[in-house]
C-alpha cells in the first residue's frame, strides 16, 4: 500500500516548477530507459516471444500510449528496435510524431494507476478502448504487459509525477494511488 503521506506527495506535486507529469514526453523519455532495466528486451526480443518481429514489423514496433480520459492530452510513443543480439531494446520515447504505429493502447489515468502491481486477463478489457495491434500477439504476452505497467507505475512514483489532468476523475485516480501494493510492483519487476 502507498502511505496516505505520499499519496499527497504524489497528487500535489504541480507545486514543483515544471512537475513532470504521467505520459508527458519527459516522462516517457524516461519509461524508455526503464524499458530497458527491465526483462522486456529479453522477454519481447527474437530469444523471447518474438514481439520484435510482429504486427507486420520486423525489428521495430513503435508503441503510442495516451491516457483516453485526458481532454487535455497528446499522444507519446515508444520506439523498440532490435539489436544486434535481437533483444527489443528502446531506442526512444517522446511525443508522437504518427501517423505510423504498431501498437497503440489508451487506458484511462485510473487503469494506469491500478495496472501497477499487477495486470492480466482480466485487466485486458480496459486497454481495448483505443488498443490497436494484433490481439492474439497481445495475448500471448500478457506477461509482458503486466511488466511493463509496473515499470511505467514504479518510474511514476520515482519520480513524484503529476498525474492530474482534464477530463480524469481525480478521486477515482487518488484511491487506486492508495491502493498500489509497492510489494506486488517489486515482485513482478524482480
Amino acid at each position: 500500500m502507498l502511505p496516505v503521506y505520499a499519496l499527497f506527495a504524489v497528487l500535489a506535486s504541480p507545486a514543483q516548477a515544471d512537475p513532470v507529469r504521467l505520459l508527458d514526453a519527459t516522462y516517457t523519455a524516461k519509461l524508455c530507459e526503464s524499458w530497458n532495466g527491465t526483462s522486456l528486451p529479453a522477454d519481447l526480443g527474437r530469444g523471447g516471444s518474438g514481439w520484435i518481429d510482429s504486427a507486420g514489423s520486423e525489428g521495430s514496433q513503435i508503441i503510442v500510449i495516451s491516457r483516453r480520459d485526458c481532454t487535455d492530452w497528446s499522444k507519446v510513443q515508444l520506439v523498440i528496435v532490435a539489436d544486434d543480439n535481437g533483444q527489443a531494446v528502446c531506442q526512444s520515447g517522446g511525443a508522437h510524431t504518427g501517423p505510423d504505429l504498431q501498437w497503440q493502447f489508451t487506458p484511462t489515468t485510473q487503469q494506469w494507476a491500478d495496472f501497477t502491481d499487477g495486470f492480466g486477463v482480466m485487466q485486458m478489457p480496459g486497454i481495448m478502448s483505443g488498443f490497436v495491434g494484433p490481439y492474439g500477439v497481445a495475448a500471448s504476452n500478457i506477461g509482458n504487459f503486466e511488466i511493463f505497467f509496473a515499470a511505467a507505475g514504479k518510474l511514476a512514483l520515482d519520480l513524484n509525477v503529476d498525474w492530474t489532468c482534464d477530463g480524469a476523475d481525480a478521486e477515482k485516480v487518488a484511491s487506486e494511488l492508495a491502493d498500489i501494493d509497492l510489494a506486488d510492483m517489486a515482485a513482478i519487476l524482480d
